[in-house]
Formats: structure tokens, C-alpha cells, sequence
């Protein structure tokens, strides 16, 4: 680390035009060539940030599509005064409390955040993290990450990768295999293990972490063995490997077609002419070729978590891992060699209302202002859920239907149809995930947990309805990451108690980086959070006060894993 004096006056300039508490300017050298950082203060804590550092590179001409090739020696300096760096194509979705970024299709790259002075000594825990955004939007320098920093005095890394048709398009051909967003993520890691000694970063410290999408993408690279070395522990919030986070062909064929048909490439025989074709249109072109609604809802019928998410490549995926349910199965001996942490919050469902467009308002006559009919839920939702999975079994659609009827009024029925879309993307997929990893497990440690304190900061873009109830998904990234207030009323911070939501943040921070540096999340500092295991499956309640739990939704869990494993090809191993 050097200290730059007249070299970056300009660049010291350019920080007072940001408005930034700047006091020193440094350059680290790396195995790569030099970056250039910048010292900030918090509240009179010390940190330093390196923005918009190359881990790969640029995906751009014959690499657009292409498996993420390792970026090689550079001149000169890297790294830029801004705070923010751009992030990957993708259509415009603003985010609640987080910065609007550029789109720009060279975005592979990668942010570092490092709590007081830099010093290979150091030896610092690194925490990757791993943003959401359902595969299709959200960036790296929109999570500013410096209450896990300065809380809990631990490197953390937040990554940029490949995002909707640029991250996942597959044509089911070598040429154009998909999951190119999962091969950013892991170059990035390979960069992290042979760079993030310079900066003070411990490699075989490293624990990846991630939100919804970033969820499922940690516990899908918890499942590729070649990964091993790259990271000791895991943390999947909100999110791990599902039948949501894994496409199916038809789904896949269904883009395929829009793309084709909008950018002009159809009629071109031969994936090689195919993919030039796609090569040569203009980014924005391809950003636009497929809306929003158009991926979460592909055939318009079922209402589902999108359609540009990982594949089955037969090389990252070798198979459908959603069908897989026994803990000795040899694709989890890598995920049960390290920690793993996972949890949600208990109103996830959230989501639900976001997906309910006026057309289908329309075709089942309820505003969702009021309501979320159950008919919805037997006639849409569930029998999508079925369809997906094992095929058309109206008999499981009406298990489902039944047991999330309720007669205790409008508000609670709508609560429970919501509930559906929470247990059956996020909450149940994490159960089992953790029953996998627990069981006859000595060698790694397991933990879940459940946020149950909503927040005056709604992650979602649009306002709940009156009637629904629960911490929503997302609202946990407030507690971990800086984010303006902007965009909330004062009526809602109102309703909420911002000391308690304070104190809940700080033991979060505590808990996650406990977690990042030594595996298990305790300590005296905090209140004690038992370890999950397949007898009781204990898990920790985060609310104020902290309290403890156990077996989280057992009949959800049974049902829906019943219908999951109707449809899982048979084998020897049937009992988790």
C-alpha cells in the first residue's frame, strides 16, 4: 500500500466534488497489476473502498455468451473515484433505498470494502457478497456493505454478474450452454483467492453470502465440487436451490422465441449463425427484446420467478438438483464439507402482490388493494406449482388448495395464499437444504434463523396492502446495508420503532460476521443462537427481543415435498 500524493490530486478533486469525507488516496498492488482506493470515515471510523476492480474480461463481441475468461495482467491503475460502478445490462427496475446504476455490458466487476488500515498482516475474514434481483437486475454498488465492515471488522466484497438474457440465455448447445452469471460468480471468487491477500483478506477465510436470486445462487455453488477451496462457508438468505431457480426447457424456448423474433435473428439455421446474429445486435436491443412481467410470467399462465435463471448445462448442473433429497447424495459433499447458514423472513409472500397484474385481477374480479381471492391460489398458483413439478395431478393442486384455506376472513385468507408463494419458493426449499446439510453431520456447522420484525424500509417497489402482515422479503438487506429513507413516508417510520430496528441491525451484523469469521455465530455480545439439527431443528427468531424456535412449518414442509417428490426420479435414497 502506498500513499499517492500529487499522482491523484485530481482524483482527490473529483472526491470533494462527491461530497465524500475523503483523507487519503492508496494503491495496492495486486498479482493483476495496481488499483487505486480511497479512505473514508464513518463516524469517525476509518475504511477504505476500491470500486470498479476487473475480475474478468469484458464480456463483450465473441465473449457475449460465452463462459467468463479470466482476466489477464493490466497496465497502469484500476479502480475509479466514484462511489458506484456500473452494473450489468438489464431492464430498469428501481429499487426502494438503493442508488439507480448504469447499465453498461463491460460490468464485470468487482467492489472491496476494508475496515481500517490495509496490511497483508491483517489476515481479515472476506464475506463475497452475492446480490439478488431474480437473476434479471440489481448490482454490486448498490449494496453498500459499511455496518458488516466497521461492525464486524471483516473484508466484504460485492460482485457484478451477467444478469437475464446476457447471464442465462441457453440454446442447449455447447456454443451457447447458459449459466453464464454462475461462471462470472465463480471467476470472481477465483480472483478474490488470488488477490484479496494484498489488500489484508485471509483466502481460506472466505464465506459467500446472498439475497433471494443471491441465495439461490450461493447454494448453487455450494453444489459444484470443483468449487471447493474457493470458500468455507455459505450463508443463502431468502433464496436456495428450488424449482424456481431452475428453468425448465419450455419456459427457456418461450424467451428464446420473443428474443429471436424482436432483435431480427429468426429463420437462421445453425447455432454458430444464431449466435452471431445475437452478437451483432446492440446491447439495449437485447434488453428490451423481453419485458419484466415477460420473464416472471413466460407463458402467461403461471405466475412464477422468472424464466433467465441457471439450466441444466451438464457441466456446472449435471441434473435437476431440485429432485435430489437425501443427504448422502454425492452433490452435497461439498455443501456439507462447509458452515452453512439459512434463513427467511415470515411474510416472504410479499412478492405474491407484486405478481398480480391487472389482467389477472381482471379475469378473477378482485383488486389486490382488497384482496387476494383463494380461488387464485386453486386455480392459478398452485395448479402452476403441480404442472412445474410432476405434471397435471389435480389431486395434489387440491391438497395444496385445502391446506391453505382458512376460515378466519378476507385478511387471513389473503395472508395465507401469500403464504403459499413464500413456503413454496424460499421457506420450505431452506428447510430441506439445511436437513440436507445437518444430518449425521459433525464436521460442519448448520444454522437457520427467521426474521419476523418488519422495517420502515420495504424493499418491494410497491406498498403492501393494508391487510397484509409480516416482515417482506428483502427487508433484512436494510438491516446489513446502508440505504436512504427517501422513498419512505413519514407515516410509516411512524409505525415503526427505529431504536428497536437499530438494536436488531446491530445484532444481525454481529450474528452474520460472527458467522463469516469463525463459523458459528455467537458470542457474548449477542444472545444465543443453537445450532440446527434434524431432531429438534432448532432456529433463532430475529425480532426484539431475540427468541428461539423450532421445526418451522412442518406441515408446509411435508406437503410441498411431497409434491417435489412425486416428481424426483426414484431411487435408493427417499428419507432425508
Amino acid at each position: 500500500m502506498y500513499p499517492i500524493s500529487l499522482l491523484c490530486v485530481g482524483a482527490y478533486l473529483g472526491m470533494l466534488a462527491f461530497g465524500l469525507d475523503i483523507v487519503n488516496v492508496v494503491e495496492v498492488r495486486t498479482p493483476f497489476g495496481w488499483v487505486r482506493g480511497y479512505e473514508e470515515n464513518h463516524d469517525g471510523r476509518q475504511m477504505y473502498r476500491f470500486i470498479k476492480i476487473p475480475y474478468a474480461q469484458p464480456p463483450l463481441g465473441d465473449l457475449r455468451f460465452h463462459k467468463t475468461k479470466p482476466i489477464k495482467e493490466w497496465d497502469g491503475v484500476k479502480g475509479i473515484g466514484a462511489i458506484n460502478a456500473p452494473q450489468c445490462p438489464q431492464i430498469q427496475n428501481p429499487m426502494p433505498g438503493f442508488d439507480n446504476l448504469e447499465n453498461d455490458e463491460n460490468c464485470l466487476y468487482l467492489n472491496i470494502y476494508i475496515p481500517g488500515g490495509i496490511s497483508k498482516d491483517r489476515n481479515l475474514s472476506v464475506m463475497v457478497w452475492i446480490h439478488g434481483g431474480g437473476f434479471i437486475v440489481g448490482g454490486a454498488s448498490q449494496y453498500k456493505p459499511q455496518k458488516l465492515v466497521l461492525g464486524g471488522d471483516v473484508i466484504v466484497v460485492t460482485i457484478n454478474y451477467r444478469l437475464g438474457l446476457f447471464g442465462f440465455l441457453t440454446l442447449h448447445d455447447q456454443l451457447a450452454p447458459g449459466n453464464y452469471g454462475l461462471w462470472d460468480q465463480i471467476e470472481a471468487l477465483k480472483w478474490i483467492q488470488k488477490n484479496i491477500a494484498a489488500f489484508g483478506g485471509n483466502p481460506k477465510s472466505v464465506t459467500i453470502f446472498g439475497e433471494s436470486a443471491g441465495g439461490m445462487s450461493v447454494s448453487l455453488q455450494t453444489l459444484i465440487p470443483s468449487n471447493k477451496g474457493l470458500f468455507q462457508r455459505a450463508i443463502s438468505q431468502s433464496g436456495v436451490v428450488s424449482s424456481f431457480s431452475i428453468a425448465r426447457k419450455r419456459e427457456e424456448e418461450k424467451i428464446n422465441k420473443l428474443l429471436l423474433e424482436r432483435t431480427g435473428c429468426t429463420g437462421i439455421e445453425g447455432i454458430a449463425d444464431i449466435l452471431k446474429c445475437l452478437r451483432d445486435v446492440p446491447v439495449e436491443n437485447v434488453t428490451k427484446a423481453v419485458s419484466l412481467m415477460e420473464f416472471f410470467t413466460p407463458l402467461n399462465v403461471t405466475i412464477e420467478i422468472g424464466s433467465m435463471v441457471p439450466t441444466v448445462d451438464g457441466e456446472l448442473i449435471k441434473e435437476n438438483l431440485v429432485y435430489h433429497n437425501s443427504w448422502d447424495d454425492d452433490v452435497y459433499r461439498f455443501l456439507r464439507s462447509i458452515d452453512f447458514m439459512s434463513g427467511t423472513l415470515d411474510g416472504e409472500g410479499n412478492v405474491a402482490y407484486m405478481l398480480m397484474t391487472p389482467q389477472l385481477q381482471e379475469k378473477f374480479q378482485f383488486n389486490i388493494s382488497e384482496s387476494l381471492p383463494l380461488r387464485v391460489l386453486c386455480e392459478v398458483v398452485a395448479a402452476s406449482f403441480v404442472n412445474k413439478v410432476v405434471g397435471n395431478v389435480p389431486e395434489l393442486t387440491h391438497e395444496i388448495c385445502d391446506f391453505y384455506t382458512t376460515s378466519e376472513g378476507v385478511d387471513q385468507q389473503s395472508n395465507k395464499v401469500c403464504e403459499f408463494y413464500g413456503d413454496s419458493w424460499f421457506v420450505v426449499p431452506s428447510n430441506t437444504m439445511l436437513s440436507i446439510h445437518a444430518k449425521n453431520n459433525d464436521k460442519s456447522n448448520t444454522f437457520q434463523y427467521l426474521i419476523t420484525k418488519p422495517t420502515p424500509f420495504p424493499f418491494v417497489p410497491t406498498d403492501p396492502p393494508a391487510w397484509y402482515k409480516g416482515a417482506g422479503h428483502g427487508e433484512e438487506l436494510h438491516l446489513m446495508f446502508e440505504v436512504t429513507s427517501d422513498h419512505v413516508s413519514k407515516e410509516n417510520l411512524k409505525r415503526h420503532d427505529l431504536v428497536s430496528v437499530d438494536k436488531l441491525s446491530r445484532d444481525v451484523v454481529t450474528y452474520w460476521t460472527n458467522f463469516a469469521k469463525y463459523g458459528n455465530p455467537n458470542s457474548d455480545s449477542v444472545p444465543d443462537w443453537p445450532s440446527y439439527e434434524t431432531t429438534r431443528k432448532r432456529y433463532i427468531i430475529l425480532d426484539t427481543p431475540v427468541t428461539h424456535g423450532e421445526n418451522l412449518k412442518p406441515g408446509a414442509t411435508d406437503l410441498l415435498n411431497k409434491v417435489l417428490s412425486q416428481g424426483r426420479p426414484k431411487s435408493k435414497h427417499d428419507e432425508l
